[in-house]
């Protein structure tokens, strides 16, 4: 009877210790800290928090978090985790949402106000710090202002815009005091057709997606022509509507192509490396890419317009690597 007892003791006790350690490794998994896979996306259509309606404009902060301004002139601030956290729309919207925006060294955003002939410097929180420039065509004026980029080591600021036959480069100081521009519409060397983005490298050279003449144009950081890459097709390092253009921290050029819906990747001289991604609404997936950025910790974010998401890819995990059968869905399209 004694060794009885004993025994369903033991098995009384096992089983306690079995399901307090299911139980335990239950909690321990809930209370972690949320992991960032090496691909997610965020946002669904719609018109709540955390939802989109075509996002566009994508900037990110040091910290990982990143803002995103989509076709409702709506503008929302994300963890970087995608928790959302805090949304506000543009007061002035009736006459069109912005397109673009970036992070300030000061922590601010620099917003192209798009349809307003404007830019405006915005706290995280919303409110109007000051406003760059007006309606015009003269030197610190904006037709419809796209993209912007900041320079925090050289203290400057690119700003690319279109409208009028002004498509243009226009650089500024940090305090949005005018110091140069340069370009004219047209297809030659140093003109352009609709400038939609601006990036910079390490160096400083200034990259410009060249989108209606489907091409990648260098500029040093005072505007001198260095080269321009690319040409309209579907074939990998061809290009069809580049809308955005981004440096990543590994020197790389990554490129959203709008008509071709997939990011190409290529080197600072314009070689080509790889193509991310296909048409389709599934994971590296896109439909009509508008913009993208590299943040702090080697992330891709892609604006997925068309799929009304943000896509987030770790360049160091994700399966980046030229695929065929994915190239040749971009090519059926």
């Amino acid at each position: 009877m004694v060794l009885l007892l004993a025994l369903a003791l033991a098995v009384c006790v096992c089983a306690w210790a079995l399901i307090a350690g299911l139980s335990g490794q239950h909690a321990a998994t809930t209370s972690a800290p949320r992991q960032t896979p090496a691909w997610f996306a965020v946002g669904t259509l719609g018109l709540e928090q955390g939802q989109f309606q075509q996002p566009r404009g994508i900037a990110t902060f040091p910290d990982g978090s990143f803002v995103v301004v989509d076709r409702a002139a709506r503008v929302q601030h994300f963890a970087a985790d995608g928790t959302p956290l805090r949304l506000w729309s543009m007061k002035d919207r009736a006459a069109g949402n912005p397109k673009g925006l970036c992070a300030l060294p000061n922590g601010n955003l620099l917003v192209c106000d798009t349809h307003y002939g404007r830019v405006l410097e915005m706290s995280v929180n919303g409110p109007v710090v000051k406003t760059w420039g007006g309606p015009g065509c003269g030197p610190g004026q904006f037709t419809r202002p796209l993209s912007a980029v900041a320079d925090a080591g050289r203290k400057v600021a690119y700003v690319v815009e279109y409208g009028y036959q002004n498509d243009r480069v226009q650089k500024f100081a940090l305090d949005g005091t005018f110091i140069r521009a340069w370009g004219t519409f047209g297809s030659e060397n140093g003109q352009f057709q609709r400038p939609s983005g601006v990036a910079l490298d390490a160096d400083g050279n200034v990259y410009v997606a060249d989108a209606c003449n489907h091409r990648i144009q260098k500029f040093d950081a005072d505007g001198g022509f260095l080269k321009a890459f690319g040409r309209m097709g579907r074939e990998p390092g061809q290009l069809r509507y580049p809308y955005d253009i981004a440096c990543g921290r590994d020197g790389l050029l990554y490129v959203a192509e709008f008509n071709n819906h997939r990011v190409s990747v290529f080197d600072r001289e314009g070689v080509f490396v790889r193509v991310i991604g296909a048409a389709g609404n599934g994971e590296n997936e896109f439909a009509n890419p508008w913009s993208l950025a590299v943040d702090a910790r080697g992330r891709l974010l892609v604006s997925d317009t068309g799929n009304h998401r943000v896509q987030i890819l770790d360049l160091g995990q994700a399966k980046c690597a030229l695929n065929a059968t994915a190239v040749s869905a971009v090519q059926r399209r």
